[in-house]
């Protein structure tokens, strides 16, 4: 007689129900992805940051900034200082000079040395030169004073035989020297003038016919080159400035956090601390986190030097009209001008930057079996960084060429050579959108294969990896 063997009924999953396993079971190991990143994220990030290394040079590149942003502030202080009024005693022996005689020819003579004819003699707060009159019985008590240099510049006003003006200009300046008088070619010029006006009212030229002498000539510039910056001189300086300490500045924070990077896996590599990790979380959690950890320090620093660099520019209106009020001359660069754009592309740039590289660093760091080989092992990466940092120098003189053009798109050069072209001017705003999109598009390509040689890397003690095995691993990485 058969037996009855007992089965067990097999129970059906609904389709709706396996799904929400698997999602509950994707959103779990998300979950976990990002609780492991995170951690190493805040591990990396408060290491650096409470190094006294880094407080220290937080601190004096903040002072570097403050004071290079107060350096032409200082400059034209000083500058404004020493800028004081050229006297010019005048002595007139010579009557009425073209109808002028006394306090007239005094303010013609005055506002022609000056530049303006509106403003009244004397009263100018930029005015350069200021006129003193005296008399002939006064002549050698003003010769001494030339001489022994409390008067620059005495002038005397004769007339010849023939009625004709006869000027001399007594000054206390050296022959001998290299120095040159700056004031005798414009008393020269004024001088000039003064004959031409005075002969004209002699041969009885009304004041109107008289000054139609003077009017210059209709004489229009044609420039056939399209203009490329628009920018006064003083913009595309500041500009400048801006530009080369901003790329300065990325370039030695990207290499030292880069370093810091490799070092870092290094390390842990050779403590043999990194078998440990590996078992808590997976290599593409521990890269992604110790960069991520990393740049978030060198963003903070980089942000902090922004913030007060951005302060320090914002203060220099404010202190330059309480120092020189509405008007000020001598030396004037306006840094004040530079766009935002321009110190927020500082901030962009590097964060790009450092991606791109931190995982070109850590991969080359997970080769190596000891911190004293890093320095070798990413040399390659260094050069190929310091190439756009030259091209960023050498550029300058034709930041729109067009091989200067290509160069600030390729990826690996875009933070220093873009940034360069941008401060000159140069650089159109597709051109910034378009390597800003080739510099993530190149990120993601270079973590992806730096994460799977990171892996192989970190594991690997022992033995160096043969070139043929890195492009092995590089393939992978592109095929999947």
């Amino acid at each position: 007689m058969a037996k009855d063997t007992l089965t067990t009924p097999e129970v059906d999953v609904p389709a709706q129900q396996q799904s929400t396993i698997v999602a509950r079971s994707g959103e779990a190991s998300l979950q976990n992805t990002l609780r492991n990143i995170s951690l190493i994220i805040g591990r990396e990030y408060k290491n650096r940051v409470s190094q006294r290394s880094f407080k220290i040079s937080t601190a004096v590149l903040m002072l570097l900034i403050i004071i290079g942003s107060f350096v032409p502030t200082i400059i034209q202080f000083f500058a404004s200082g020493s800028s004081l009024p050229t006297k010019i005693g005048l002595i007139n022996n010579a009557g009425a000079v073209a109808g002028l005689q006394g306090a007239s020819l005094n303010h013609f003579i005055e506002t022609g040395l000056n530049g303006t004819t509106s403003q009244a003699a004397g009263a100018g707060s930029g005015s350069r030169f200021t006129i003193s009159s005296g008399s002939s019985a006064n002549l050698p008590d003003l010769l001494k004073q030339v001489k022994n240099g409390s008067l620059p510049v005495l002038l005397v006003l004769n007339r010849n035989g023939e009625q004709q003006l006869q000027f001399t200009y007594y000054s206390a300046s050296d022959p001998s020297s290299n120095a040159t008088d700056t004031t005798l070619p414009q008393v020269q010029a004024i001088a000039s003038q003064l004959s031409t006006m005075d002969k004209s009212s002699r041969l009885g030229l009304t004041p109107t016919q008289t000054s139609s002498l003077f009017t210059p000539p209709s004489f229009a510039v044609v420039n056939t080159q399209q203009v490329q910056d628009h920018r006064s001189v003083g913009e595309r300086v500041a500009g400048s400035i801006i530009a080369y300490a901003g790329i300065i500045l990325i370039f030695m924070s990207i290499f030292m956090y880069g370093m810091g990077v490799a070092m870092g896996v290094a390390e842990e590599k050779g403590t043999r601390i990194m078998e440990i990790l590996v078992n808590a979380a997976t290599p593409f959690q521990l890269l992604a986190g110790k960069i991520l950890g990393i740049g978030a320090a060198g963003l903070t620093q980089m942000g902090a030097l922004v913030v007060v660099g951005i302060a320090s520019l914002l203060l220099q209106n404010p202190l330059k009209t309480a120092l020189f009020g509405s008007s000020s001359g001598g030396f004037n660069v306006d840094i004040t001008v530079v766009s935002v754009t321009l110190l927020a592309l500082v901030l962009v740039y590097f964060i790009l930057g450092f991606l791109l590289y931190a995982s070109l660093f850590a991969a080359m760091g997970a080769l190596v079996k000891r911190q004293d080989e890093v320095q070798n092992a990413v040399t390659p990466i260094t050069w190929l960084f310091m190439v756009g940092y030259f091209v960023s120098f050498f550029g300058i003189y034709d930041s729109s060429a067009t091989w200067v053009r290509i160069v600030a798109l390729i990826p690996f050069w875009t933070p220093t050579v873009m940034l360069m072209r941008v401060g000159t001017g140069t650089a159109a705003g597709w051109e910034i959108g378009l390597s800003i999109v080739l510099m993530i598009a190149a990120i993601f390509f270079c973590t992806l294969i730096s994460a799977r040689i990171y892996r192989f890397g970190i594991l690997m003690y022992g033995q160096k990896p043969k070139l043929r095995q890195l492009a092995k691993i590089a393939r992978s990485a592109k095929a999947n």
